[in-house]
Formats: structure tokens, sequence, C-alpha cells
């Protein structure tokens, strides 16, 4: 590594240390465009728009072009517009460059740069919909995405991406990736999704380099610069507690052979493994209750692979890009496949109850020997409106073995599914159709030997 990521801090003026010279800045007029709005601000943390800076507190609400500037021990969180959020952490400088949200998958735009420090980005509306319309720029790097939960260190030198959930594909600035432009760059990018393997993985670019690199050392990844706030959302998947976290450490990290930008290519049938016995606990059904057979498959469910698989029949492998291509939108994604529903469910019912049963779908499983198809065999997916919470099961089968799924989790107020890994045993993402007639569910589960990623449509039962 040619350049040592430092514990570094950001030119904060003395305005947001001192609160005397705090109050004497001008304040900022307030935004004609609303881009997000401060949810948590703890510590020395400023709003930078041109040569002012005011505190950032919270309620504010900010607009493209201005700055989150923050200190020793500050923290900022802020909810966007279109239903993503940003957690700023300390030391850090992170700009809204662009934030044009109309509700309109052909215009609409989001572009952020952290110029130093430690932020942590979960994708909203317009990433979900349309990935080419969203970037993060490092002074080094561009990040796109794929409907994502990920977490970005960087100095003026050196950028590390890691990835929570979904994935993100990550490539070095200059050339053919400019820095003005939006979502991914269309050569050199390195692909990084979350299940790809063990805590600790992340993808590095230096500047000077053309490549960036896949690294696995869990003391130098991101989460080790900044731990996140308490009240930051709980991801996916997290670093031990014990984690040195002073700063990001130049400790020989390990490179890693760098991974393809497609997923693995469906190979002849191998042997997948089993169950890892170690993990969270596992929700399953009561004693004696058989999970539903396969319900009809609803009309306005689809889904595609980030790239086709040779073998795989492609009426069933369909590419995302032609999903897009069709002015389809991708509302949730794993490492392998994208998918949505026509409509969703514009307004969820405030109380009462909606169970669905598994009408098909598709999965991969990555071991050692390759990747083997799977088919869903079996699943059920039920919710609860008065809590906003779900459960749900599934089963895949391939090759003449079986894998089992089960996850409980949070419904949100735009009908988006997320699992809560405490009370799973996989990585779930899911949205509502409208009338609440269907659903559609990604889904992703480690094992010892490998890893499972799956798709499942949903009918009412």
């Amino acid at each position: 590594m040619s350049a040592h990521l430092r514990r570094w801090r950001p030119r904060l003026v003395p305005g947001i240390v001192l609160m005397g010279i705090s109050l004497a800045l001008p304040a900022l007029a307030e935004p004609a465009r609303v881009a997000g709005e401060i949810v948590l601000a703890a510590g020395p943390a400023a709003i930078r728009q041109g040569e002012s800076e005011i505190p950032a507190t919270r309620g504010y609400k900010l607009q493209p072009g201005q700055t989150i500037v923050t200190g020793e021990g500050a923290f900022v969180h802020v909810r966007m517009a279109d239903g993503g959020m940003v957690a700023v952490r300390p030391f850090s400088v992170f700009q809204i460059d662009v934030f044009d949200y109309r509700h309109d998958t052909a215009t609409d735009r989001v572009r952020y740069r952290l110029e130093e420090g430690v932020a942590r980005s979960i994708t909203g509306a317009v990433g979900e919909s349309n990935k080419e319309a969203f970037r993060l720029n490092t002074p080094v790097a561009a990040v796109g995405v794929r409907g994502t939960d990920f977490v970005v260190a960087t100095d003026a030198g050196t950028s590390r991406v890691a990835v929570n959930s979904g994935a993100v594909i990550v490539a070095a600035l200059g050339g053919q990736c400019a820095a003005d432009g939006f979502g991914t760059c269309a050569s050199g990018g390195l692909l990084l999704g979350a299940g790809q393997g063990t805590d600790g993985r992340y993808v590095e670019v230096v500047r000077g380099e053309q490549l960036p690199r896949l690294v696995q050392d869990p003391d130098s990844s991101p989460d080790q610069l900044q731990r996140p706030h308490p009240q930051e959302p709980v991801a996916v998947a997290r670093l031990p507690a014990d984690s040195p976290s002073e700063r990001l450490r130049n400790d020989n990290p390990k490179p890693l052979a760098a991974d393809p930008v497609a997923p693995p290519a469906i190979d002849p049938p191998g042997q997948p493994g089993t169950p890892s016995e170690s993990g969270p606990p596992i929700v399953t059904p009561p004693p004696g209750v058989e999970l539903p057979s396969l319900a009809a498959m609803p009309k306005d469910v689809y889904w595609g692979r980030w790239s086709s698989g040779a073998g795989v029949d492609a009426s069933s492998a369909a590419r995302v890009s032609e999903l897009v291509a069709q002015k389809k939108g991708i509302l949730i994604v794993n490492s392998v496949y994208g998918a949505g529903l026509d409509n969703m469910a514009r307004q969820l019912p405030r109380s009462g109850f909606a169970s669905f049963a598994a009408a098909g779908g598709e999965g991969v499983f990555v071991g050692a020997e390759g990747a083997t198809a799977l088919a869903v065999q079996s699943g059920a997916l039920d919710v609860n409106f008065d809590s906003r919470t779900f459960a749900t099961t599934s089963t895949f089968s391939g090759a003449g073995n079986t894998y089992d799924t089960a996850a409980r989790g949070i419904i949100n107020d735009r009908g988006y599914l997320q699992s809560t890994p405490a009370q799973s045993n996989s990585r779930v993402t899911g949205a509502l159709g409208a009338g609440l007639e269907s659903a559609v569910t990604t889904v992703e589960r480690d094992y010892v030997d490998g890893s499972l990623s799956g798709v499942i449509g949903w009918g009412k039962r």
C-alpha cells in the first residue's frame, strides 16, 4: 500500500468548536430544494456552504451543494428525501454534490463526495430504481451501487469501501471514469458484494494505481477507523466490538485475487456443502407445520441476473440490464439478482396481517467446486402491519441438496422489507406489491463451504 490512511482531522473553523464564535457565523438561507434532514447531530459538527459554517442541528434541512463537516467524537445522520440514509462519522468532510429527486427514474440523480473521513450510505429510491443514477466519489475512487448499504473510508491518497448488504462496483477515478459522472464506471471496476466472504473484506483504491484491489484484513477495514454511533442502524454484518478502532492500520493487509465484475456463471452441478453450525437463532415453523406449496406466480413480479450464466435457460435468467431497458425499476438486489414489481403498495394498512406463499424464483450456491443452480421448493412470508414486522422461511433445492433460510425483520413506510440480523440466519430484502397481492424478496445465506444467493416471487395465500 503506497499511502497510509491516518486519523485525519477535517478543516474545521474554530466556530464549531467554540460556541461563542459559532454563534457569530452567518445563518444559511433556508434550502430551496431539500435533499435531506438531519435526524441526529452529536458533537462538534457543522454545515458548510461556501465560506460560511453553522452548527449542524437535528431537524436542519440540507440542500444540494452543502457539506457536512465533523470533528472529534461528532456524528451526523441524515435521512435523505428519497428514503436513503447517510451517516457521517468523526473527522469527516461529506458533500451532497448533486441531489435531484423528482420521482422520475429518467431524470433523478444523486452524487455524494466524501472528501476525507468515514461515511456510510444506504441507498434510497434513486439508487434502488436506477443504479446508474447514483454515485459516491472520493478523491481517488468512484463507487457505484446495486441497491446497497456500504461504508467508505478515505483520505487524499487511499480509499477503502466495505459492503454491509447488496453490492458495489469500485473504480479508480481518471481516464474514462470522470468525477462528474453517475453510476458505475464502464471499465476497471471491481465488484464487492455482501456474503462474498468473511468480515474484513474491502476494496482499496490507491492514487496513481489504475486498478482497485480486493483486500481481506479486519484490522484495516473502513469500520475500524471510526466506529458507528450507537444509534446508527444495525448493519447486516458488523465487525467484533473489541476490534481496534483508533485508525486504519497498514499492518501488512492481505491482497486477494480480484473478483470479476460479473457474478459467477452457472457451471455443471457441484456438491454444495452444509450450513454453518454457528450464527444467530434460526426462525423455523412450529413442529408439524409444513411450508405451503408453490402459489401461482403474480404477473407483476420480475427479476434478473446481473450477468447471465452459461447453461441457464434464458427464460429464467433475464439480465438486469434488459429489465432496466424495459423501464422496469430494480427495487431490491443482492450480489447475483436484481428484482422488482410493476407497482409497489402505495399505502400500507395501519393494522392487520397478510400472508404469502412462494410462487417460484431461483438461486445459486457458490462453493469451492463452482456454482450450482437452485430452484425454489417452498416458502412462507407473513406480514404484521400492527408491529410493522415480517417473518419468512424458504427452501431452495439443487443437485440433490436442500437449503433452508429463515428471517425476521421490519417493514418501512414505503413497503420495503429488511431482515434483522439477530433474528435471522440469512439476509433478506423485499418489497410488497400493490393491493398486497404480491411480493418479491432477495435472500443470501452463508454456509461453511459456500454461500447461497436467491430471489423469490410471492403470491397471496
